[in-house]
């Protein structure tokens, strides 16, 4: 168990290159502008400002030492050069904009394209991080007013295709990773958000930050990658640098911060996404600070270290990762531009590398190095114009797979006229020299898009509108998300006598007028199966949750201790538990616990402090001291989460029941966005449930004792009715996609369960009372047979139901030995089919977990029941796409065969002979019998023995 909140390169060491690693007698420009890092960096080249300042030097990666006479100069836009940058999608491609306006752009130390931006000087310009030749640029046209623009330098007339005022006036400019939003920061010490491609976005900003820096002091602002948060720099009111960390969400105030000494002069940051580590560099300083610049860690912004040059700061940037000496463990590395090192030297680069420290360098370690974004576009002007959704390439960094991986993405991501395609045969060089060539050259009407923009009032009818709902969309983005996921593997078939998955109808209950479950056994497996040794069960977990959850592979078990420990066991190792299980520890009181059901190595955790995190699971045996990997982390914005429960049809969909002071809502994320809020009311939420089919969620009220159903994606309420009467906690199940059971409390503490008809919620179908008991009932649907399980809290049993037509038939109940703490369900296809088991469960106690299954019995249990198990639905592989699902799509279940291989099924099999008898054969065999018994029996009666019979000469004990 470990503290898992802290960064793991927290104690990566720094040092500085030796000299002749330094690129040195360099003759630069002395001028500094706020928004310009003083260098750049590509897979190949730096790039600094020569002297004069209207011209970049361009200087070999590869070449370190005296390279005052091996540079290439890049003669810049008209005046002297205010900042250039490097692109992502590009080994080759940088710009510059000018104090005149003007910005121009270089591929492969060629200039491309030149053209006039702004009428007054240019203080920014970033390439778009995903797309191909679209350029963004400000200025400032007073001292109180500035204004970005975006440009797609590949058109045929250089227009901006969208522009936007911004008071206060800018200070620099950085995209979001994914290209979706555009940050400002403005001399009035706030930073502004935008989205391009929303309709009626210009002059409105989607977010402004709280003016966190003094006001009048140099800004900077940068993305943390894809992620939605955020770093500023600025200046105290008493010239104290600092830094803070927001989140896009919560922009009144931020995340963390960080003080640093007073000075004048910027705070240049830089983020590396694949580490999360922050580096911050002082200009005219000696000092390079690093933090933790993950969001997710106890201590955001923490200082983790410094090194210290040995001349004044005038520039620095980060190494491309593709570029870093992995084999020696080196996570990062930071070229600083320093002033002269000495009488009658020049500036030099000075490289400074930053060493993860491992016992052996000899493999390749993944863990330090995940996979890193590659040098090439993800989507085309078109598709980022209509708010498509992007997929990063992304490229393994082991040098033994390295080259593969990049030419097989290369293949897959080439950016032909405008959109992507897939080149079927293999890419030679001389297509691949067409592709990179034809990056800046992608077909686009920036005119056209810019009056449309003007034009449309407001920018949500317009999103909602350009959302692909198309199926040869869906297709489309799905093909992309199983090509760029190396961790998503297909769903085959397994022991359990799964066959391929097809579509079909499912969801629906099955047509009976009789109860066929009425002898329904419950029973515990063997004590060899079940978990024991369970020491720090948390016992106060929240009723409305369970403490216990199931998956294919791995148990999740809330545990007593601090810090929120879940404890998670590998489901084929039963026995005794060790001491010291492999504990997962969230860093506040867990509230609910999740596993994700198309990856089983995924455990969700929600604590009191609002964050919900994704952890991976290792594969290793779970005893001791495991490292459990922060796989996703999201930050609510509300004051706390509920429940959690992801979306049964679409991967990575996640819905959250949160609560604010003044109101309860449902939020819908998928991955780090937040995409819909759902049944948003005053009224208290008990708890809700997606429907099987993804499409709708079902939610029950406190105070107004409603049951509710909206619409997850419209946001619209379809149907409500009444519920339990009573404010006590109730539980909502699925049974079907047409039926819902509400099991609760009525008045006077008796507990009920009730059906409903999601076409009519005004009054329930069926209503059974129970009993009277302070307990929380908690239903587990099994839509197959129209039956539901009540897990009884604190009490020994398991209550049973069948749903005969529009009624609650009772089925026997099971008991067990102690009190129940919870109980989880495995998938329908991992009971024992050939038992006759209908399900398989897991039930937590206060020492245990016991391993229970509900079983049928069967005329001939030698045969596959196929009446009671019909196709059932594959809960474990996704049933439609993502993307498709957030569009609109809807979803089809995929049904598997339970059947066994080496079982036939029972309506295949043949008849029962039977036996012909006659009542005459029968009456006589029975007389015949009778008499041949009664004979027998007189006949040894009648026959004494002789050496038992008494002698003449005895006497009697009666005399006559």
């Amino acid at each position: 168990m470990r503290l898992a909140k802290f960064n793991k390169y927290r104690n990566a060491t720094a040092s500085l290159a030796t000299r002749e690693a330094w690129y040195s007698d360099l003759a630069l420009d002395a001028s500094d502008s706020v928004s310009a890092d003083g260098l750049a960096i590509d897979g190949h080249s730096l790039y600094v400002k020569a002297t004069g300042g209207n011209s970049l030097q361009a200087i070999d990666l590869d070449c370190p030492g005296k390279v005052s006479s091996q540079t290439t100069t890049l003669t810049g836009p008209t005046g002297r050069i205010v900042d250039w940058s490097t692109a992502l999608h590009h080994d080759s491609l940088v710009a510059a904009a000018g104090s005149q306006g003007s910005v121009t752009v270089w591929q492969d130390r060629v200039q491309a394209v030149a053209f006039d931006a702004h009428a007054s000087a240019c203080v920014s310009v970033r390439f778009h991080p995903t797309v191909a030749g679209v350029l963004a640029t400000s200025a400032n046209s007073g001292p109180t007013s500035g204004e970005v623009r975006l440009w797609n330098v590949s058109a045929d007339t250089q227009t901006p295709f969208w522009r936007t005022n911004v008071d206060c006036g800018i200070d620099s400019l950085s995209l979001r990773g994914d290209g979706q939003l555009l940050a400002a920061s403005t001399r009035a010490g706030t930073c502004a958000i935008y989205d391009p491609r929303l309709a009626g976005s210009i002059d409105s900003a989607v977010g402004v930050t709280a003016a966190f820096h003094a006001a009048g002091r140099p800004t900077r602002v940068l993305w943390t990658g894809e992620a939605p948060f955020l770093i500023t720099t600025g200046q105290s009111k008493m010239r104290e640098r600092s830094a803070a960390l927001w989140d896009q969400r919560n922009l009144a105030k931020p995340l963390a911060s960080l003080q640093l000494q007073p000075s004048t002069k910027t705070l240049i940051p830089l983020y590396d996404e694949d580490t999360r580590l922050a580096y911050f560099a002082e200009k005219g300083d000696v000092i390079i600070h690093w933090a933790d610049g993950d969001p997710s860690s106890a201590s955001p912004l923490a200082q983790l270290g410094s090194v210290v040059l040995p001349a004044p700061i005038s520039g620095c940037a980060l190494l491309p990762k593709p570029q870093l000496g992995v084999m020696r463990g080196e996570i990062a590395r930071v070229h600083a531009v320093v002033e002269s090192t000495g009488v009658g030297q020049g500036a030099a680069i000075i490289p400074i590398t930053h060493i993860a420290p491992r016992r052996t360098y000899l493999d390749f370690h993944s863990d330090l190095f995940p996979d890193t974004r590659a040098p090439l576009p993800a989507q085309s002007f078109e598709s980022w114009l209509d708010q498509e959704p992007v997929h990063i390439p992304k490229m393994t960094l082991d040098p033994a797979k390295t080259a593969d991986s990049l030419a097989s993405l290369r293949r897959t991501y080439c950016l032909l006229l405008g959109r992507s395609v897939l080149v079927e045969s293999a890419a030679d060089h001389s297509s691949r020299e067409e592709s990179e060539d034809a990056i800046l050259h992608p077909p686009a009407d920036p005119e056209n898009h810019l009056s449309k923009l003007a034009s449309t009032p407001t920018g949500l009818e317009s999103k909602q509108q350009k959302i692909p709902s198309t199926a040869t969309t869906a297709s489309a983005n799905k093909q992309a998300v199983e090509y760029h996921d190396p961790n998503v593997q297909p769903v085959v078939a397994d022991q359990l006598g799964k066959t391929p998955a097809k579509q079909g109808s499912g969801w629906k209950l099955p047509e009976t007028d009789h109860a066929r479950f009425k002898y329904l056994e419950g029973f515990a497996y063997r004590p060899t199966d079940h978990f024991t040794n369970l020491l720090n069960v948390n016992l106060r977990f929240s009723q409305q949750n369970d403490p216990v959850r199931v998956g294919p592979k791995h148990i999740a078990v809330s545990l007593k201790g601090a810090g929120g420990q879940v404890g998670v066991f590998c489901r084929d190792s039963p026995g005794r538990v060790s001491d010291t299980p492999a504990t997962i520890v969230h860093g506040a009181d867990v509230v609910d616990i999740e596993l994700d059901p198309f990856d089983p190595d995924v455990v969700a955790t929600a604590g009191v402090d609002g964050r919900l995190q994704m952890w991976r699971v290792p594969d290793i045996p779970l005893v001791g001291e495991v490292t459990f990997e922060l796989e996703e982390y999201i930050h609510v914005t509300a004051d706390r989460i509920h429940q959690v429960r992801f979306h049964p049809c679409a991967r990575g969909v996640v819905a959250v029941l949160v609560s604010d002071i003044d109101a309860y809502s449902i939020y819908v994320y998928s991955g780090l966005m937040l995409h819909f809020i759902v049944g948003k009311t005053s009224d208290a939420i008990h708890s809700f449930e997606w429907s099987p089919s993804g499409d709708r969620i079902a939610l029950t009220t406190r105070k107004s004792r409603l049951l509710r159903i909206y619409d997850a994606r419209s946001q619209d309420l379809l149907a409500s009715g009444p519920a339990m009467d009573s404010i006590r906690p109730s539980r909502i199940a699925w049974l079907g996609n047409c039926r819902i059971c509400l099991a609760g409390f009525s008045t006077g503490s008796r507990r009920q369960l009730a059906l409903y008809s999601t076409d009519d919620l005004s009054r329930p179908l069926s209503t059974v009372t129970i009993d009277v008991g302070p307990g929380v009932l908690v239903p587990i649907s099994d839509a197959d047979c129209g039956t539901i399980y009540l897990d009884d809290r604190g009490s020994r049993l398991t209550h049973a139901f069948e749903v005969v037509g529009d009624q609650l038939i009772e089925l026997p109940k099971f008991e067990s030995l102690l009190p129940s703490l919870g109980m989880a369900a495995l998938p329908k296809a991992y009971a024992n089919v050939t038992r006759c088991e209908v399900l398989r469960a897991y039930r937590l106690n206060s020492q245990s977990l016991e391993s229970v299954g509900f079983r049928v019995p069967r005329k001939r249990p030698e045969f596959f029941q196929d009446a009671i198990f019909p196709d059932t639905v594959d809960t474990e592989t996704p049933a439609v796409d993502t993307l498709a699902w957030l569009g609109g799509a809807a979803a089809l279940p995929l049904l598997i065969n339970l059947c066994p291989p080496d079982m036939k099924p029972l309506s295949e099999a043949p008849p029962v002979p039977i036996r012909k008898r006659t009542f005459a054969v029968e009456t006589e065999q029975t007389v015949n019998n009778t008499k041949d018994a009664i004979s027998a029996m007189l006949s040894r009666v009648d026959e004494p023995d002789e050496e038992q019979a008494p002698s003449p000469d005895s006497g009697s004990d009666w005399d006559d």
